[in-house]
């Protein structure tokens, strides 16, 4: 097999000579054998490629070709042994784009690609552990990581290879340990998993705003921990426009990065050459946008449309707000020129439920006679090929995206190109949103001077990108950022200034209809069908007024809303309005959207331990044993090194002692079940999952906590790692962390004061347990770790964990953690009739 075929297979084209470099280093030639051989190294670089060249198949495949496309006897070497577990190319595959339109485009070319892959791998010669590779990521992947999508459990999994494929929103805020839209409690696993052993691939990054910044200072981040993680963690940036100095931020190497182009023979023959020279002509529309006409635009638009739009093939419009796309598509619809078919036109933007966008999507992907108006949805990456192009003005890098969306595929004769002069009375007019006027006037002067917009003719304008100061993330941010534990009002760490510019942070709303003022504490959590995007500017405008509710997992109950905070979920009364089934969001309280029906489910909850409730009784013996084996499977899986091993091991042996707490027992005695054996120590209940409590049992506890603290009064004083062992048994459900405090909600013990956090009262005790070989001896709980400065027992817990978090490195640290928690969750999981 090599690369040509494997690609050739995949895809059903032959490669392009700049793929197979990618994928097999920089000498490959398809002409020649080089393509039979591997790329030895995966590092950070620049692939700068004109549009409609196949930069999302030759990462993808380049990936897949070096790390599931070949034997293990292939695999990196390390002191003469071969390792099944290390490659030179990484284990996830990161792949970061700047709209959902575009990740679930792409998650529809990966499966393709990997169903195609799977059919062929016989004669592809594709055996052993790299087929077994294969079928797991055409089962599980790609894993889908945006606003609403359920992403599974691929987080428990770390040693399998991932195809994992989200918005910037999802995925920086996931590395940087504050992942939107997911449970509070598995983001250390998230920030393990993509700054471990991952290749991270940013694509469109022309859109992507302080993205950028953040992805380089990441990479700069990991390229200093690289001995300290497992695995490498390059990034690759996509973009026909990228400005290389965007990337020169503080912590990035010095050198920069090498680069990925086209060489002088792809540009002069064959289909690249065609695709480069794919004529557009460019004109100035006869229709533009200033001050005068504002009212009437939509209207004049839609009438320019209906006069210039040719029956049979797309006519394509993408203005710069939704609001006018929304005018637009209701003129055309709406209007009196005659209307048009709304089943032949389509509004696409990012402010629609996912249901309610499927018909649009369906038609812009479509065939035949239909004309889209569009936001910056469709500005990049979507692989639709029109024959008339009408756009407003936009920044030069934004009109070369935009207008690669036209003749894409270079078989249309009489492709036209129409620019929308936007003309802004000042620098404040709101008609020039989301740009500046300096970037438009740009933009003009550029776009004025050609008639023609091949990518070759585009390709040679340079228009510098005006100056803009963005923040930069600092690795004292970062590591600041490694404690996920709520300061004392509730609130984290904003980290939306790293991830988009301004005010292009969205939240995520859902409407219900329910009795009463407020929803029950027993609403279900919200289903992607019914969650809509929302820019933080105009969530703001509209809670203000509204009706609307967010979920407290401290409290457990529905909170009033009225300030939003970027990545949050909100409730909203349908009574309050603001949503159109056709239109998608509107703010406009007159619309009301007609309501999902909600599905089965329970909303997060510190408390919680859903886990702990199966169809059997399981013994706290019987449990840990599992988690062990299940440990040792990973630990081998990964080649992890032997101190890393033995340190994970005795963590699991011990994660649970702490369920031989009276409280806990007690808590899986509430029910009709009772185990055969009243004095055993179980790990696992037969009755179903219940946030009940009696005065046997306290609010919040914590069991991971008792275990830590059994592990450094009664653990053998001269293990090795003492504290990471520590931590990594109290971090096991992501609940405690680097500090320990009692929450606002936890009972008081009664009687003389005394020290209690997370459920854990001063003075408890635990009974010796016997798991596997060892005996744990009976501990009376002390909870003067918790006080600042050193104790009886040494240094205080805060500065365990500070000291253990700078010595071991956050990334590798949240690694460790990660895999803890996986091989705990897949013990629970057998006969488990519920997950976490």
């Amino acid at each position: 097999m090599d690369f040509s075929q494997f690609f050739t297979k995949a895809t059903r084209v032959a490669p392009y000579p700049y793929q197979c470099r990618l994928a097999c280093g920089p000498d490959a030639d398809p002409a020649r054998s080089e393509t039979l051989c591997h790329n030895s190294e995966c590092r950070s670089q620049l692939i700068n490629i004109p549009t409609g060249l196949g930069k999302t198949a030759a990462v993808v495949l380049a990936w897949l070709w070096n790390r599931a496309g070949r034997e293990n006897g292939e695999w990196k070497r390390e002191n003469g042994e071969r390792s099944a577990a290390v490659s030179v190319w990484p284990r996830r595959l990161v792949y970061c784009l700047p709209m959902r339109t575009l990740v679930e485009q792409t998650q529809t070319e990966v499966h393709k690609w990997l169903q195609h892959l799977l059919n062929n791998a016989a004669n592809l010669g594709i055996s052993g552990q790299a087929r077994q590779d294969l079928e797991w990521l055409h089962e599980y992947s790609p894993v889908i990581l945006m606003g609403g999508e359920d992403a599974g459990e691929w987080d428990i999994h770390p040693e399998r290879p991932a195809v994992l494929i989200g918005t910037q929103d999802m995925l920086l805020s996931r590395a940087l340990n504050r992942g939107y839209g997911m449970s509070r409690y598995r983001w250390p696993m998230h920030f393990g998993l993509l700054n471990n052993d991952a290749l991270w691939v940013m694509d469109e990054t022309q859109l992507m705003g302080v993205g950028v910044e953040t992805s380089a200072q990441l990479d700069g981040f990991r390229a200093r921990e690289e001995r300290r993680t497992h695995g490498s963690c390059p990034t690759w940036w996509m973009s026909a426009t990228l400005e290389q100095t965007r990337l020169a931020t503080v912590d990035a190497p010095a050198g920069g990065w090498p680069s990925v182009t086209l060489s002088e023979s792809e540009r002069a023959l064959g289909k690249a050459h065609d695709l480069i020279e794919a004529k557009k002509a460019v004109s100035p529309c006869p229709v533009t946008l200033a001050p005068a006409n504002k009212a009437s635009y939509a209207k004049e638009l839609a009438a320019l449309i209906n006069e210039r739009h040719q029956q049979g093939p797309l006519t394509l419009v993408v203005v710069n707000r939704v609001n006018r796309a929304r005018e637009i598509y209701e003129a055309l619809t709406r209007g009196k020129n005659p209307p048009r078919d709304p089943k032949q036109v389509a509004l696409i933007h990012s402010r629609f439920r996912p249901m309610d966008r499927a018909r649009h999507t369906e038609l812009l992907f479509g065939e035949g006679d239909r004309i889209v108006i569009a936001t910056q949805a469709v500005e990049a990456g979507v692989d639709v090929s029109a024959r008339l192009l009408i756009t407003e003005l936009a920044p030069w890098s934004s009109l070369v995206q935009r207008i690669g969306r036209c003749n894409r595929q270079a078989k249309i004769s009489d492709a036209e190109v129409l620019w929308v002069d936007v003309q802004p009375k000042d620098e404040k007019d709101d008609l020039q949103l989301p740009y500046t006027k300096a970037e438009l006037d740009q933009a003009r002067a550029a776009i004025r001077e050609i008639t023609n917009a091949c990518p070759r003719i585009l390709g040679g304008i340079v228009v510098r990108e005006t100056p803009v100061v963005r923040p930069v993330i600092r690795r004292r941010d970062l590591v600041d950022l490694f404690d996920t534990t709520p300061d004392l009002c509730g609130q984290d760490l904003d980290v939306s200034r790293y991830i988009r510019d301004g005010e292009d942070n969205d939240v995520q709303f859902f409407w219900r209809e329910f009795e009463g003022d407020a929803p029950t504490d027993k609403a279900p959590p919200p289903q992607r069908s019914e969650l809509c995007r929302v820019s933080i500017g105009e969530a703001a405008k509209f809670l203000g007024k509204a009706d609307a509710w967010t979920w407290n997992p401290l409290d457990e109950k529905w909170t009033e809303a009225k300030r939003p905070r970027p990545g949050a979920v909100y409730l909203v009364s349908v009574a309050s309005g603001g949503y159109h089934n056709d239109l998608g969001w509107t703010g406009d309280a007159k619309h009301k959207p007609t309501p999902h029906s909600p599905q089965e489910g329970t909303s997060e909850s510190y408390a919680g331990n859903r886990l702990s409730f199966t169809r059997d009784w399981q013994t706290l013996a019987d449990h840990s044993s599992l988690v062990v084996a299940e440990m040792k499977a990973i630990a081998t899986a990964l080649a992890l090194n032997c101190e890393d091993a033995a340190t994970l091991h005795i963590a699991a042996q011990w994660h649970d002692v702490g369920k031989a707490h009276d409280c806990f027992q007690a808590m899986l005695r509430l029910g009709p079940y009772q185990p055969e054996d009243p004095a055993g120590f179980y790990a696992k209940s037969k009755n179903p999952f219940s946030f009940r409590h009696d005065d046997r049992t306290r609010l919040g506890f914590r069991h991971e906590l008792a275990s830590a603290l059994a592990w450094l009064l009664a653990g053998p004083p001269d293990a090795p790692e003492r504290d990471l062992i520590a931590y990594l048994i109290a971090a096991h459900h992501g609940k405690v962390r680097l500090s320990i405090r009692s929450l606002p909600n936890e009972p008081v013990p009664g009687g003389e004061e005394r020290l209690f956090a997370r459920g854990i009262w001063h003075g408890d005790t635990l009974p010796s347990v016997t798991i596997g070989d060892i005996t744990t001896p009976a501990v009376t709980l002390d909870l003067s770790f918790m006080k600042m400065g050193a104790g009886e027992h040494g240094p205080s817990w805060l500065a365990r964990t500070v000291a253990l978090r700078d010595r071991v490195g956050p990334f590798r640290l949240a690694y460790l953690e990660t895999i803890l928690r996986a091989a705990d969750a897949r013990a629970s999981s057998v006969n488990a009739a519920t997950t976490n």
